[in-house]
């Protein structure tokens, strides 16, 4: 007979356990970002140790987030009692909320198992954190869902590895561009890597892209980012900002009107902006889009302009429309168009 005996658990409310109650402890302390460095290194030792402290502290951190956003949205999530197949996502329903004072670290504290409990059944927090790679194929414009309530668009081309972990969120552009729609989390900053640039928020809008040549541009479209690159000082942007890291050489500041920064966000419909470029350009830019390439073997009409808002999907209507505007001749083939005088 084994000498080993189980520790019988202090008493606690019903439904929460030793593990939710300490993890319930370590999110309050990193809500309130009161932990010392030491603290810091105790609750990454901890999280590691067992996947369930992981989960136990993900939940907590889920519940004080859902909080936070019941509060600032002036609503609460009536949570369904039914269970939910595994392969559906789960079903939330937004109610008025009834107007009464809650305490959220009473929330946190003694009830922290319970409301974790109820998050688990409703939207599935086990994919709270951990890792996910993103693509979105050439021609195609994808917009997903992250475990942490943000959202993340890709333009053609794109790829993101995503890393949720306890104290962080954490995504690295590997390649194209990506509009970022963060969810507030003060607890976790949400932080993208991209190239030599590293951005870092709490909840905000903006769009990151990464060229082939390791050109890195940002552009906030709501709230305030911080972009690192080197060694240099931290640049605060806001709404309206863009900035432009290039490989090599000084970094560029501009403010852009709230029309420009929409029209750098018309991707996002499968819409382009052309105006100023270009002929020679604009046919780079459907070559993101499309294998059916636009050829133009004359430099003079290379170097001609065009102007207006162009279908990304539709590189055949835009070398029309150049055609008018140009008085040159188009022809098509199933893999070429070409643009020449006639």
């Amino acid at each position: 007979m084994s000498s080993e005996t189980t520790a019988t658990p202090a008493t606690l409310p019903d439904g929460v356990n030793a593990r939710d109650e300490r993890a319930a402890h370590w999110a309050q302390r990193a809500d309130s970002q009161t932990l010392t460095a030491e603290e810091e290194a105790e609750l990454e030792a901890w999280t590691s140790a067992d996947p369930r402290n992981a989960g136990a502290f993900a939940r907590a951190m889920a519940s004080n987030a859902y909080l936070d956003r019941a509060v600032a949205l002036g609503v609460h999530r009536g949570i369904s009692e039914a269970e939910n197949p595994a392969e559906e996502e789960p079903v939330i329903s937004i109610a008025p909320a009834e107007k009464r004072g809650i305490s959220r670290r009473l929330w946190l504290g003694g009830a922290a198992g319970a409301i974790a409990a109820s998050l688990l059944a409703a939207v599935g927090w086990d994919r709270l954190i951990g890792t996910e790679t993103i693509v979105a194929d050439k021609g195609n414009v994808r917009r997903a869902a992250l475990r942490d309530g943000s959202a993340v668009t890709l333009n053609t081309g794109t790829e993101v590895a995503v890393d949720m972990k306890p104290l962080e969120r954490r995504v690295s552009l590997l390649a194209g561009e990506a509009n970022f729609d963060v969810a507030s989390d003060p607890a976790r900053p949400f932080i993208v890597d991209a190239g030599a640039v590293r951005i870092r928020v709490v909840g905000t809008s903006f769009v990151v892209h990464l060229s082939d040549l390791g050109e890195v541009s940002v552009t906030v479209r709501e709230g305030r980012v911080e972009v690192h690159h080197g060694r240099t000082a931290a640049l605060v942007l806001s709404a309206g900002d863009r900035v432009l890291v290039p490989s090599q050489g000084a970094v560029a500041i501009e403010k852009l009107s709230a029309g420009e920064v929409d029209r750098l966000g018309l991707w996002q419909r499968g819409e382009m902006d052309l105006t100023g470029l270009t002929l020679a350009d604009a046919a780079r830019q459907y070559a993101r889009y499309s294998d059916r390439q636009i050829v133009i073997a004359d430099p003079d009409v290379a170097r001609l302009k065009i102007a207006g808002v162009f279908s990304t999907s539709d590189p055949a209507g835009f070398a029309q429309a150049a055609g008018l505007a140009h008085d040159l001749r188009v022809r098509t083939s199933d893999d070429t168009i070409t643009l020449s005088r006639k």
